[in-house]
């Protein structure tokens, strides 16, 4: 019986850009250094920022940016879903809504959209933003606003090696601590670095900037005492509400219903 060497098809990979900014889009592309080791690892099928011929073909990963605003994107975003193994939503968009969504649910979308474009006929019905999971499964989600590439490149490796992804466990806090940074709240600044999703490496609050929720709420947080907390700094309950909502899109609506 004779050997031979066997080369193991790449991955199929296509990224996408829904509502956004495209900021996770060009963080992938900014990874000059790993670049190349990408693309030579993987068959990217579609990218439309890196490659004016996509090919819209069945692929096993799907790296999908921006939230869902209009029924043309939906029928896109399913689209995706029905050609891939496996969805990834990357980016605060993706993940939550962004902060098209700082406003979810609250009725007034209509409002909003006849105040700034008034009776205007759209090419394609627009919605209220809304995060990939609204409409499909998602497997796996990467925060960011935009992604990390410390965080990026791990869940690419992973998915190439077959192996699920990792969450990030800790808030932004954590990762203030390892900065060795002085807390903004023991100076009674306002900063949501306890109730967000960590990954950024706490680069506000390293400059001296408070956190303002931008990776998304973290699951394990106690927002009843923190906004406690910043009521005591002097803001009302109600602004500290709308701050927190600026990032927090759709999945921030769980953390406070009862607030």
């Amino acid at each position: 019986m004779s050997g031979g060497n066997i080369t193991k098809p790449k991955p199929r990979v296509g990224i996408y850009g829904l509502t956004g900014c495209a900021g996770d889009q060009l963080l992938l592309i900014h990874c000059e250094d790993e670049l190349l080791d990408i693309f030579n690892a993987f068959d990217i099928r579609s990218f439309v920022m890196a490659s004016s011929n996509p090919i819209e073909e069945d692929m096993d990963v799907a790296l999908v940016e921006g939230s869902v605003s209009t029924e043309e994107q939906k029928k896109h975003l399913m689209d995706i879903r029905k050609r891939a193994k496996i969805l990834v939503a990357i980016g605060n968009c993706a993940t939550v809504g962004g902060v098209q969504a700082m406003y979810a649910q609250d009725g007034t979308f209509k409002d909003r959209m006849k105040k700034v474009y008034g009776d205007m006929k759209f090419i394609t019905e627009p919605m209220e933003g809304q995060p990939l999971d609204a409409f499909v499964t998602v497997d796996y989600y990467l925060p960011g606003c935009p992604i990390s590439a410390k965080q990026a490149l791990p869940l690419l490796s992973r998915l190439l090696h077959g192996a699920p992804p990792e969450p990030f466990p800790h808030p932004v806090c954590h990762e203030c601590k390892l900065q060795e940074n002085k807390c903004l709240l023991l100076d009674k600044k306002f900063c949501l670095g306890p109730l967000t999703q960590g990954g950024c490496g706490a680069v506000c609050p390293s400059h001296g900037l408070p956190c303002v929720g931008c990776w998304g709420p973290h699951s394990d947080a106690n927002f009843k005492e923190h906004i406690t907390l910043l009521e005591s700094f002097g803001m009302t309950k109600d602004e500290v509400i709308r701050r927190i909502r600026n990032f927090g899109g759709h999945k921030i609506l769980a953390y406070i219903k009862d607030l």
